[in-house]
């Protein structure tokens, strides 16, 4: 019997063993399917960043008077106005970026010139959160609000923004993106300029900042 004993918990061990094993195999292999999936699209990304880079910089070029190449997104920007530097101040809550409530004056173009979208004459455009914006016009959005570094208990925080302080109120910026931090793959047929943008299409906005809080 005690062998018997013995010999049934030694298969239980076995099991238990084998059953860890399988589950941290099956936890390497997702591991390993993700890093592949990130391969795939970093470089569908990289391609599209270096397909669309000569129009962007032409663009830029023809409608900037200084424009400035954003390294890492391959945007270009021309801040017009730099805005009251102590109307707002960039903060972490949690896990990331405190998103602000922002009203805006906007319009978004085609490089053609086409206006797709804008902020209805003489009126702003609101939004709740900079996160719904983000949502609604794509990661170039995020770029241009969000400062380069946010100080954080003593320690400076990358949040990889164009300026060193992000935009604040009374700001104007001026910038061109490729199309993976616009619209990307998908197509943007709701704007107000009842034109639809074609998904992987670079595209152009001007944004006054009229409050952010």
């Amino acid at each position: 019997m005690k062998n018997f004993t013995k010999i049934l918990f030694g298969m239980l061990a076995l099991v238990i063993a084998l059953a860890s094993c399988s589950k941290s195999d099956d936890f390497s292999k997702l591991v390993e399917e993700q890093r592949i999936k990130d391969s795939i699209e970093n470089a569908r990304i990289q391609s599209l960043l270096k397909l669309q880079a000569p129009a962007v910089k032409a663009y830029a070029l023809a409608n900037f008077t200084s424009p400035v190449l954003h390294d890492s997104t391959g945007i270009y920007y021309q801040i017009v106005t730099a805005g009251d530097e102590s109307s707002y101040t960039y903060k972490i809550s949690g896990n990331g970026l405190a998103a602000p409530e922002i009203s805006v004056k906007f319009v978004g173009k085609l490089l053609d010139g086409r206006v797709f979208d804008q902020s209805a004459a003489d009126q702003t455009t609101n939004f709740s959160s900079l996160q719904i914006a983000i949502n609604k016009f794509g990661g170039s959005w995020y770029y241009a609000f969000v400062p380069k570094t946010i100080n954080y208990n003593g320690s400076d925080i990358k949040f990889l923004g164009f300026t060193t302080t992000g935009l604040k109120k009374g700001a104007v910026i001026k910038f061109v993106t490729p199309s993976v931090w616009g619209f990307d793959a998908t197509e943007y047929k709701t704007g107000s300029g009842n034109i639809t943008v074609p998904a992987n299409t670079p595209i152009a906005y001007t944004i006054e900042v009229v409050s952010i809080k």
